[in-house]
């Protein structure tokens, strides 16, 4: 009988255990129901919103294309109405520019600038790099406020205002370095963010960002044609990339930081760049040796810049001179130099005249320098900018200069 008692007092604590188990289990369930409930209520508010943000994508990328095609339209009046304009016969003289761009140049000779023809802000910060097109009816600015701005430029109202036509964006960091392909297809920019990006020029939309430098990329040109780039940067490489297979094809070790490179022939095989250990080296694409013909100069070198008949090499350097190299015998021809010229930075940019009659280059304290490449005969020293002039370009008809300082300054130059 005691055996039974102590069985059904055991069997009773075993069930009211059952029931405390029982019911924090449903305490649990409940409280996993509510849960659930709140969760599928936030996964239909994230839904709700989702479709929200992509009907305003939707709406954006539809007004965008609605200003392209408008755009487009413009453009396309525009070159109506200039073709249908009056026909201008320039003298017989040097060529200026490619076959294939879309505007042939001849030039009597290119015109000393005397005076300034617009002065105006193009960025929120320094502005690093201008160039003009192979037509000469756009130029781009690169700036430290990570962007490259895309202008107009018209020589029949060459006095008006230059309006921009777009901002083209996707760098993380300062634009070094600006160029345009010869068709004016694209435009291509370095940036400090050790990458290299490229831009439409008609509909200003980001194409191609090419990562795989380890330093700062201070030069990019096209190679040859618009299907291939090559780079120089901060971490001793020059890089050329297949835009095709949107990848590097080709990594060559220069053993010294790059500041900028220029192309020898038009088939792109022939490589020329400049670096911190105050060497221009020349480099043959197709070859497999891995080394460079070299010139040691005395002071680092900031720019390179060829002649129209691609046999002479402008170079910049930080010894505050610049050299004309003869191609054809790699010897220094020409030292330019004067009183109060000093280069300022490591991407300080001198240029030839279209016909490279004149070299010219901005100055730590404002002021431009021109010289004969000839003569060696300083022709005119210019004074407008506040601040540090940091790279020129020159228009490839002759007739203007521009020139950009570290103070949002672009200036355009002219004789007329």
């Amino acid at each position: 009988m005691k055996n039974m008692e102590s069985t059904v007092v055991q069997k009773e604590k075993e069930n009211e255990i059952l029931r405390d188990e029982q019911q924090a289990l449903h305490l649990a369930y409940s409280g996993l129901e509510v849960k659930l409930r709140d969760v599928q209520q936030d996964n239909d508010d994230l839904l709700k919103r989702w479709l929200e943000k992509k009907a305003l994508d939707a709406n954006i990328i539809n007004n965008s294309n609605d200003e392209f095609y408008m755009n487009q339209g413009k453009k396309i009046a525009e070159n109506l109405e200039e073709a249908s304009g009056p026909v201008i016969t320039i003298p017989e003289g040097g060529t200026i520019g490619s076959p294939k761009s879309p505007l042939h140049f001849t030039v009597q000779m290119s015109s000393i600038p005397t005076r300034v023809l617009r002065k105006f802000d193009t960025h929120e910060g320094d502005v690093n790099a201008i160039r003009c097109s192979p037509s000469g009816k756009k130029f781009a600015t690169g700036g430290a406020d990570r962007k490259v701005n895309l202008w107009d430029f018209s020589i029949r109202d060459a006095s008006s205002t230059s309006p921009k036509l777009a901002s083209l964006t996707g760098s993380n960091a300062g634009i070094t370095s600006v160029d345009f392909d010869v068709q004016e297809n694209f435009v291509l920019g370095a940036s400090r963010d050790f990458a290299v990006r490229l831009w439409g020029v008609q509909d200003h939309r980001l194409k191609h960002a090419l990562t795989g430098h380890g330093g700062n990329v201070l030069a990019a040109k096209f190679l040859g044609d618009a299907n291939k780039v090559v780079s120089g940067s901060h971490d001793r490489t020059l890089k050329i990339w297949d835009l095709n297979a949107r990848a590097c094809s080709k990594t060559m070790f220069a053993g010294s930081m790059c500041n900028d490179l220029v192309t020898s022939d038009g088939a792109g095989s022939n490589i020329i760049s400049g670096h911190f250990d105050k060497r221009v080296r020349f480099w043959d694409t197709r070859s497999h040796d891995p080394n460079a013909n070299e010139i040691l100069l005395q002071g680092k070198v900031t720019s390179l810049d060829l002649s129209n008949d691609r046999t002479q090499l402008l170079v910049c350097s930080r010894d505050d001179t610049l050299k004309v190299i003869d191609l054809r015998m790699n010897q220094v021809m020409q030292t330019l130099c004067a009183d109060g010229f000093h280069v300022s930075f490591d991407w300080t940019r001198a240029v030839f005249s279209p016909d490279s009659e004149y070299a010219v280059c901005g100055s730590g304290d404002g002021s431009i320098f021109l010289w004969n490449a000839k003569t060696n005969k300083l022709e005119k020293t210019l004074k407008e900018h506040n601040s540090a002039v940091v790279s020129v370009a020159w228009h490839p008809g002759g007739q203007y200069m521009f020139s950009c300082d570290t103070r949002k300054k672009v200036i355009i130059w002219t004789e007329i």
